[in-house]
Parts: C-alpha cells; sequence; structure tokens
C-alpha cells in the first residue's frame, strides 16, 4: 500500500458516510486507480473521462440543522487524499506563539489527530484566558458551503512548490465534481478538505492589521485576546472585513465577550458538572465539516457502581435531555453497553445526530439477537427516517449483527426504507449478503448498464459469489462506464 492509500485507510473511520466500496478499491485497485485519475482524466488530449459529478448527501447536526456535502466516488475520493499528500509541506504549522492554529496538516509523516489538536487547543485557551483580562469568540458561519471555488484554487496554485499541473488538476476537479458550481464544492468530513479549509484561513493569522496579543484559532473557531476590549472590538470588525473580501459571514449566535475559557465552562449543563467526579468528561467538537468527540479530562473511578449506571440510565428517560449531553452519557456507559439496550430506540428517535455514536456503543452489546429484535421493531414503528440514520444503522447490521437474529429482514427493511437515499441505499448493496434476495436485487442493477452509485456498490457487493457466476455478470455490467469497468477489475480480485 502506498502512502495515499495509508491516509485513506486510517482516515476511513472518521469520515461521516465511510462506504467499503471505496475502501476496498484503493486497497485492491490503487495502480489502476491513478493510472486512470493521472494519464485520462487529467490528459488535456483526453476529453471522454472526466470526474464525475457527486452525490450530495445530508449528515444531521444537533437541534435537526443539516450538514450538506457529497460523497466521493472511488476515483474522485483518491485523488484529493493523494494530492493533499503530495503536497502536504504547504500546510503548515501555526503563523507564531501570538498566531496560534492546530491540526489538520501532517508531523513526522503522519496526520495530526483531532485529540491530540483539541486537547492542545483547549490547553492554549486557558492559558491566554488567565494572562490576559479580556477575549471574543466567534466562528465563520456554513464555513466549509461558503467557500469559493477560485479562491482555493488560487491560493493553493500560489503555494510554494505546488506544480502548475497539480494546480490545474485540483481546479478541474473542484469544477467536474460539482457540476460547475463555484461555491458549496469542498467535501466535507475527510481530512485532506479539512487541511484545506484550516490553512485557507491562515490568511487571518497573517494579517498585518490584528492587533490583539493573541489569536487562538481551530479551524473556523477564533478566539482573540488582548487586555484592552477596544482593541478586540478593532480587530473583530477588521477579520470580519477580510473574512468578506472572500464571500465569508462571522456567526452572530455563535459570537461571545468574555467567555469563561478555563476549566469547566459555564455553559455546560448541570449535568456534567455533577457527572464530572466520576466518569470521563468528553466534548462534542462542531468543526466547519464534522463533529468530532474527544476526551479532554480524565477524572474517571476504576469502575461504575451499580447505582451509577442507573442514575445515568434514568437519565436518558429525560424529556429536557440535549444532545450533547445523551452523547456523554453514551460515551460513560459504552463499558456497561448491555445496560443501554432498551434505551436505543429512544436515542435513534430524539437524537438521529448520535447515530454514528449509537454504533460505536452497539459493537460492545453481547445481546446481538435481542438488538437485532430491537432495531427491527423501531424501523417498522417509525414513518420518518434521514439518510445519515438508515446509513449507520446499516452500518450497525454489516459490522455487529450479520448472522444473528432477525438480521436478514433487517436488510430488508433498511433497503425499503432507503429508496430516497442513494447512498445509504449504496450501503446495503455492498455488503457481500447473497440471501434474502440481494443476489437478484445487485443483479437488477448490474444488467442495466448504468453507473451510478447503486450499480457500484452491487458489483462489489457481488465479491462473495463464486468467480464464475460473479465475472460473467460484471462482465457485461463493465461495458457501461469507465468507473464500471474500474470497478468491476477490482470486484473480480476480491
Amino acid at each position: 500500500m502506498s502512502a495515499t492509500s495509508d491516509f485513506i485507510t486510517t482516515d476511513f473511520g472518521a469520515t461521516l458516510f465511510p462506504l467499503k466500496t471505496n475502501q476496498l478499491m484503493v486497497t485492491n485497485h490503487e495502480t489502476e486507480i491513478n493510472e486512470y485519475i493521472y494519464q485520462k482524466i487529467l490528459d488535456e488530449k483526453n476529453k471522454s473521462d472526466n470526474f464525475l459529478s457527486q452525490q450530495r448527501v445530508y449528515a444531521t447536526k444537533p437541534h435537526g440543522h443539516l450538514r450538506r456535502t457529497s460523497k466521493l466516488d472511488p476515483v474522485a475520493e483518491y485523488f484529493l487524499y493523494d494530492i493533499a499528500y503530495r503536497n502536504r509541506a504547504i500546510f503548515r504549522p501555526q503563523v507564531s506563539d501570538q498566531r496560534r492554529s492546530f491540526g489538520y496538516r501532517f508531523k513526522s509523516g503522519t496526520q495530526i489527530s483531532v485529540h491530540t489538536a483539541y486537547t492542545e487547543y483547549r490547553q492554549s485557551l486557558s492559558e491566554n484566558g488567565k494572562k490576559y483580562k479580556h477575549n471574543l469568540q466567534f466562528d465563520i458561519a456554513s464555513y466549509f458551503n461558503s467557500l469559493y471555488h477560485h479562491d482555493i484554487c488560487h491560493w493553493f496554485a500560489a503555494a510554494p512548490n505546488v506544480s502548475d499541473i497539480d494546480a490545474n488538476a485540483l481546479g478541474q476537479f473542484f469544477r467536474e465534481i460539482n457540476a460547475g458550481r463555484s461555491v458549496d464544492f469542498l467535501p466535507q468530513g475527510i481530512y485532506p478538505s479539512k487541511m484545506m479549509g484550516n490553512e485557507f484561513l491562515k490568511l487571518v493569522d497573517l494579517a498585518g492589521q490584528i492587533k490583539s496579543s493573541c489569536l487562538v484559532r481551530f479551524m473556523d473557531d477564533f478566539t482573540l485576546f488582548h487586555d484592552s476590549p477596544e482593541v478586540l472590538w478593532q480587530d473583530f470588525t477588521r477579520i470580519q472585513q477580510l473574512l468578506g473580501q472572500h464571500g465569508l459571514n462571522i456567526n452572530p449566535s455563535k459570537t461571545y465577550f468574555e467567555k469563561n475559557l478555563s476549566g469547566v465552562e459555564e455553559t455546560l449543563t448541570k449535568l456534567r458538572e455533577s457527572l464530572i467526579e466520576i466518569v470521563e468528561e468528553f466534548e462534542e467538537i462542531h468543526t466547519a465539516s464534522s463533529v468530532e468527540l474527544v476526551e479532554i479530562e480524565t477524572e474517571i473511578e476504576s469502575t461504575l457502581t451499580t447505582d451509577q449506571i442507573n442514575a445515568l440510565l434514568s437519565l436518558l428517560k429525560d424529556e429536557a435531555l440535549e444532545e450533547s449531553d445523551a452523547d456523554l452519557i453514551l460515551s460513560f456507559l459504552r463499558s456497561h453497553s448491555n445496560s443501554i439496550l432498551e434505551h436505543i430506540p429512544d436515542l435513534l428517535r430524539r437524537f438521529p445526530n448520535l447515530a454514528k455514536h449509537i454504533y460505536a456503543v452497539c459493537g460492545t452489546i453481547s445481546e446481538k439477537n435481542d438488538l437485532s429484535a430491537i432495531l427491527l421493531d423501531y424501523l417498522n414503528q417509525e414513518t420518518f427516517f434521514l439518510e445519515y440514520q438508515l446509513f449507520w444503522l446499516t452500518c450497525i447490521v454489516e459490522d455487529h449483527l450479520m448472522g444473528h437474529g432477525c438480521y436478514g429482514e433487517l436488510l430488508i427493511r433498511l433497503y425499503e426504507l432507503s429508496q430516497d437515499f442513494k447512498i445509504a441505499r449504496a450501503k446495503i448493496l455492498e455488503i457481500p449478503e447473497q440471501g434474502f434476495g440481494f443476489k437478484q436485487i445487485r443483479g437488477d442493477f448490474l444488467k442495466t448498464g448504468q453507473s451510478d452509485w447503486l450499480s457500484w456498490a452491487s458489483a462489489i457487493g457481488s465479491r462473495s459469489l463464486k468467480p464464475g457466476e460473479r465475472n460473467y455478470t460484471l462482465d457485461y455490467f463493465s461495458k457501461g462506464s469507465p468507473m464500471n469497468f474500474l470497478i468491476a477489475g477490482c470486484a473480480k480480485k476480491l
């Protein structure tokens, strides 16, 4: 495996919609993908091959909000990771001790983890909060969705040692994956996009007109420090004007003067304050492109008592429970996951934003048959689902419930419910289950000659068939498009 392949594999579990089709392609068919990109798509004389327009998806955010992004196909995803990795030297450390930024770059050959970056960021906020009398905190509204294509391309082209070939290739990539639209083009939730979004904002860190004693930034979350409030507000105006040149705006609802930055924040609920003595404290980071859960303090007893476990479980029933608090409780109870089995439906119903975290908890539940029955009952009773929910419910079935209880009925029900959600349905089709009618369902997609996520996932999902039966169908499927040909070649290897 190449360094690019390692980069993709390391980041796979942290992405919003991790499809194993992409993972299998890069680990088994990387040479062919690389050749197709650099010898055909990026060949100016070859007009027949291009980056494809990407599938729009919506991940969930707290309080019913959605995060709009794209799910990249295997070729597009490989290219973005590859060009970011090969040009990783342009993603620099912080400007200075007075202009600090954290994370989303490579150090000693490996990408910096969000846990490491956020821990350092919080430490810096605490230190500067004690050092200076005043602070002003703010972030950019819908940062990734508001970036302008040409701003990112011009920044990349102007970076040291970036070749004209790579600069032109990135411009072509952004233009073609978004069908020519110049905004809302940068895919969220994947590390190379975060690297670009973070580095682009160094234009603020480097601005000479900023007079505050210290600026601390984590992606698009800014905090200014100074002993004079007048200086802070003047800088706030200057930064808004600077960002405005690129069509970016500050989020008024997340602008705070004199926010408590040391210890447990004032905004933490009484629940968190009461729990800190018995559990690990986690915080949900709402970055511009994803939500991460990181540990920020360790004050945990070796085990939770029965009374403590019951108290936490009772809190899950509280109608006033916030999503972030429910997420916190799930983290505490992961080692006692069987105790929360009966609460899974309520959590799925009330907190769709927790679907990925519930997936992690379900991996530790030993009562697999009971879990499958509970999930099936939930799917049969509910009438409205988001794609993000269905995607991660399918991941639970694939990774934690295969062969247990009513898992076949679960897959069929998920398939029925995903009719309007192409990526969630592709997640089901890529699972190599040939029973329950799925071999026939995939066969219908493979025989039509269509070239989209449903047929690509069906090809990968056929990998468990005997080679003769599998390859006969894939031979005809491969004639539909260059992407079909690539994916069929990979599936035959599997």
